[in-house]
C-alpha cells in the first residue's frame, strides 16, 4: 500500500489534528498498565491508520489488537483490557458481557472504556444496570475530524442524515460543532461564516454559543489561517449522492469502493490487491478529479511520455544527468500500471448493460423528462435482479425530481420491493418517507424544475474528456452538484446577494455571520436573520454535552486551551505557500456527507485561473449513493445483504 498522505501540503496543515489525535490516544492507552489488549469497534478501525500506526501502539503496551464482537473476549492471560468505542447502546452491552464473562474466568483484569469523541450518560446507565459500571475506567477519546487527504476532513458519522431528519437526534450536529471549535482552536477563526439549510442553521447556533462560553480565551476571528467558513446541509440536495458519480475518484467509489482511503481490486487474473488512494500517488493526485472518459487518454500519455523518454536513453551522447532524470520518472510506473489495472476494472463494469441503464434513466429524470419509461425501467430493474440499494436510489430520484413518484406506478413498485428483497423492508420504505426521500405524487410538483434552472445545474455540449474541464458540471456528465453552485455563489465578492429568490426554494434559512471579537457578554455581531424552526430546535448545550463539557471537547476550557497552545507556532508564523493572503483559505462543510465528484467540482472552482481560494473540505462522512440510503436500512437487515453479496 502506499504512504499516508502529506498533510503538511494542503491549504491547512492537517498533520496537527493527527498530532492531536496521536497524543489523546496514547495518554488514553497509558491509563492502563502493562500489556494490554486494545478491542477496537469496527466502525472506527479502518480510519485509526491515520491517526496511528501498529507499531506505536505496540511502544505502548499494545499486545493484541481485536475487533469487538458479541463473542467472549480471549486475552490470553494480559490483565489490561481497553476499548475503544463509539458511544452505543448495542457497544456497552457487548462489553458488559465481556467484562462478566471475563471477570468469572480471570481475576485481577483491569478494564478501560474510551468512547470517541465522548461518553454518553446512557452507555453508563447500561453499565450500571448490568453491574459492571464499578469494574471499569471510563474516559473519552476526543477525537473529532480525521484528516483523509490534505484537503478532506472527515467525523466518519454515516448516519448523521438519517439521524437528524428522522430520528431528530442533533448529536451529530453537536459534534460538527465542536470539531469545528477544535479546527479554530488550532488555525484561527474565521471572519465570516456563511451557510445554508436547517441542520447548518443548528451548527452555527451551537458554534456561536460555545465561542461565547469560551469569552475571551476564543479566539479573535480574522486572525488565523481561515477566512470563510461555509455551512452546506445535506438536506439542500439529496439528489446529487443519489445519482452515478463520473469522476475517476467516485467511479471507483461507486464500483469498486473506497473504504477508509483504501480500495481492493482483482489484478494479473483474480489476485485481489488492497491500494491506498491518496494525494501520495502522484498519478492518481493528477486523475482523481478528472472525467473518467479522460483517463484512458491521460495514462496512454504517460505511458507513450515514458516510451519516448526511453527510447531517447539509448543514443551513446546521453548524459549521466539526463539517464539519472529518466531513472526518476521511472519511479511512477507502478502507480501508472496500477491504475492502468483500476481503471480497465472499472470499464469492465461500466461496459455492463444494466450500469449504462441505470446512468440512463438518472440523466432522463434530472432533465425531466419521460418519467412514465423511468418507472417502467426501474421496475424491470427489480425483476431482473437489480440490487435493492440501485434501485432505491433510482426510486427516491424519481420521488425528489417529480415531488413524489406518479400515482399509477407507486403502490405498483412499492409491492415489486416488498415483494422482490423481502417485506421487512416496509421499514425501510418508511423510513425513506420520514425523510423526505420517497413519497406518493400528491398533486403539488416538485420545484426541481425551478431549482435547476435557476441554479443552472444543466449545461448542454459539455465534452467530458476535455482537461481541464469547462464546467464543475463535468462531475455528472452535464449534471452540476447543486451544493458546487451553492458554494461557487458563496464565495463570489458579493456573496449570495442577489439569489435571495433562488435560496428560497431551498429548505432552511441562508445566514451570513461576521463575528467580533468573543467575550461573556457581548455577543459577535450577525446579520440579521428571522428565527426559524431549526435554530429554535438545536436547544441549550447543556443537553447535548456531558457533564463539565459545555463545548463537547473532553475537557472543556482547559482543553480548549490546550489546543490554542498546539497550533499557536502555526498561527504566529508568516503566511507562505498555500496558505498566503493572496489566496483565501475557506472551510465547506458538508452536513450529512459529501461525494468524491462533489470534492473534485470544488477542487475544480479552486483551480480555475483567476481563483483567489483554497478550499479545504470537511464533513461527517464520505458517501456515496449507496453508503447514504444504507443508513435508513435495519442494521441486521444491512449486514445480512452484506453477507449475501
Amino acid at each position: 500500500m502506499a504512504t499516508l498522505p502529506n498533510f503538511e501540503l494542503g491549504p491547512l496543515p492537517l498533520g496537527l489534528i493527527r498530532e492531536e489525535g496521536r497524543r489523546q490516544l496514547l495518554d488514553a492507552l497509558d491509563t492502563r498498565r502493562g500489556k494490554k489488549v486494545l478491542v477496537l469497534d469496527p466502525r472506527i478501525s479502518g480510519f485509526l491508520r491515520f491517526v496511528a500506526e501498529v507499531p506505536l501502539l505496540r511502544e505502548h503496551g499494545v499486545e493484541q489488537l481485536v475487533l469487538l464482537d458479541t463473542n467472549s473476549l480471549a486475552q490470553n492471560g494480559i490483565r489490561s483490557v481497553v476499548y475503544l468505542v463509539r458511544a452505543t447502546i448495542d457497544n456497552a452491552q457487548t462489553i458488559s458481557k465481556q467484562i462478566r464473562n471475563t471477570a468469572r474466568e480471570a481475576k485481577g483484569v483491569e478494564f478501560g472504556v474510551f468512547f470517541l469523541p465522548a461518553r454518553s450518560h446512557v452507555c453508563e446507565k447500561v453499565f450500571a444496570e448490568e453491574g459492571v459500571f464499578g469494574d471499569i475506567h471510563i474516559g473519552d477519546y476526543p477525537l473529532n475530524f480525521i484528516p483523509f487527504d490534505s484537503d478532506i476532513l472527515s467525523l466518519e458519522l454515516p448516519s448523521s442524515f438519517k439521524d437528524v431528519v428522522v430520528d431528530g437526534d442533533k448529536t451529530s450536529l453537536h459534534a460538527v460543532a465542536s470539531a469545528l471549535l477544535q479546527l479554530q482552536a488550532m488555525y484561527g477563526a474565521p471572519s465570516l461564516i456563511r451557510g445554508k439549510g436547517p441542520g447548518a442553521a443548528v451548527v452555527k447556533d451551537m458554534l456561536v454559543r460555545m465561542q461565547q462560553e469560551l469569552g475571551s480565551q476564543a479566539p479573535v476571528p480574522g486572525e488565523g489561517a481561515i477566512d470563510t467558513l461555509l455551512l452546506l446541509d445535506r438536506e439542500l440536495d439529496p439528489i446529487t449522492p443519489l445519482m452515478t458519480q463520473l469522476t475517476y475518484e467516485g467511479l471507483v467509489d461507486e464500483l469498486l469502493g473506497i473504504s477508509n482511503g483504501t480500495v481492493q481490486f482483482d489484478v494479473n487474473g483474480g489476485q485481489r490487491q488492497k491500494f491506498a488512494l491518496n494525494s501520495s500517488d502522484q498519478v492518481f493526485h493528477e486523475l482523481r478529479d478528472l472525467s473518467f472518459a479522460a483517463v484512458g487518454p491521460e495514462l496512454g500519455k504517460r505511458t507513450k511520455g515514458l516510451r519516448t523518454d526511453y527510447q531517447g536513453t539509448k543514443g551513446p551522447d546521453r548524459s549521466i544527468a539526463e539517464l539519472k532524470q529518466f531513472t526518476s520518472q521511472l519511479k511512477s510506473l507502478p502507480h501508472i500500471t496500477r491504475h492502468i489495472n483500476m481503471a480497465e476494472a472499472v470499464s469492465t463494469q461500466m461496459r455492463r448493460r444494466s450500469l449504462r441503464a441505470r446512468v440512463h434513466v438518472e440523466q432522463l429524470l434530472v432533465d425531466g423528462r419521460d418519467v412514465e419509461s423511468c418507472c417502467e425501467n426501474i421496475e424491470e430493474m427489480m425483476c431482473s435482479g437489480m440490487d435493492l440499494l440501485t434501485v432505491l436510489r433510482l426510486l427516491c430520484l424519481v420521488s425528489l425530481t417529480q415531488g413524489g413518484i406518479p400515482k399509477r406506478h407507486c403502490d405498483g413498485l412499492r409491492r415489486e420491493v416488498l415483494h422482490t428483497y423481502g417485506h421487512e423492508h416496509v421499514l425501510t420504505l418508511a423510513s425513506l418517507q420520514a425523510a423526505g426521500l420517497l413519497k406518493r405524487q400528491e398533486g403539488a410538483r416538485s420545484n426541481f424544475a425551478a431549482v435547476r434552472k435557476a441554479f443552472r445545474l444543466l449545461v448542454e455540449g459539455l465534452d467530458d474528456a476535455v482537461v481541464p474541464p469547462l464546467d464543475a458540471a463535468y462531475t455528472y456528465s452535464g449534471y452540476c452538484p447543486l451544493t458546487a453552485r451553492l458554494a461557487e455563489s458563496a464565495l463570489r465578492p458579493q456573496g449570495w446577494t442577489g439569489l435571495e429568490d433562488a435560496l428560497r426554494l431551498l429548505p432552511g434559512p441562508h445566514f451570513e455571520v461576521k463575528p467580533t471579537a468573543y467575550s461573556q457578554e457581548a455577543s459577535p455581531a450577525e446579520t440579521p436573520e428571522p428565527a426559524t424552526p431549526a435554530a429554535a430546535a438545536s436547544g441549550s448545550l447543556g443537553l447535548l454535552s456531558r457533564p463539565g463539557s459545555g463545548t463537547g471537547m473532553g475537557g472543556g476550557a482547559g482543553a480548549f486551551a490546550n489546543l490554542m497552545r498546539l497550533g499557536s507556532s502555526f498561527r504566529e508564523a508568516p503566511s507562505t505557500g498555500a496558505t498566503s493572503k493572496q489566496h483565501k483559505t475557506v472551510l465547506v462543510v458538508f452536513i450529512g456527507g459529501v461525494t468524491f465528484a462533489e470534492i473534485a467540482a470544488l477542487r475544480w472552482m479552486a483551480s480555475r485561473p483567476g481563483s483567489n481560494c483554497n478550499i479545504v473540505i470537511a464533513t461527517t462522512k464520505l458517501i456515496n449513493g449507496n453508503t447514504f440510503l444504507s443508513s435508513f436500512i435495519d442494521g441486521n437487515l444491512r449486514q445480512g445483504m452484506a453477507e449475501s453479496v
